[in-house]
């Protein structure tokens, strides 16, 4: 009996597998595809008021950081961010921070927590993930002056990466 829950089990566990990798790799396929391609436009609310609409920062270098209180790599990167936001003028490079998959009081705790200051939102309903392509956590976007996405980058971002995307843009 138990041999035969087994065999019943094995051809939808490939299924599902086969499908979580077709999903992935369209996901992927979609964050590459948005090199030099205009960024898609979204609106956020803020955790300390007001809304962030990306289409009004044309002008601006935009350096765009997901991140999740659940996610450990996430707190690696925070101080490298906030240094960047300390240093940068608010007129020529604009921050934003977006938590997803996640709970606002989370998120908030999480950038209390870690110290980290710039001006974030949750994507409540998972649409700004989507329009990006998200697939992991933390993922980091550099959108140039007219809106173009310049670079994006999987993983933990460090003082000199942002440093030499932003200054390459500016």
């Amino acid at each position: 009996m138990l041999k035969a829950n087994h065999q019943s089990i094995l051809p939808v566990f490939l299924i599902s597998a086969l499908l979580l990798l077709q999903a992935c790799s369209s996901e992927q396929q979609s964050v590459e595809g948005l090199i030099n391609e205009a960024a898609p436009d979204f609106n956020v609310e803020l955790f300390d008021g007001g809304t962030f609409q990306l289409s009004e920062q044309k002008g601006k270098v935009v350096m765009i950081n997901f991140f999740a209180s659940w996610c450990v790599s996430c707190g690696e990167e925070v101080h490298h961010i906030q240094k960047a936001f300390q240093s940068y003028a608010p007129e020529k490079v604009a921050f934003l921070g977006i938590a997803v998959d996640d709970t606002e009081k989370k998120a908030k705790a999480f950038m209390k927590k870690n110290g980290l200051t710039i001006p974030a939102g949750l994507d409540r309903t998972g649409q700004i993930k989507e329009l990006y392509g998200l697939y992991g956590m933390p993922t980091t976007f550099f959108i140039d002056k007219n809106g173009i996405v310049s670079y994006f980058h999987a993983g933990v971002v460090t003082k000199d990466l942002i440093t030499h995307e932003i200054d390459k843009l500016l």
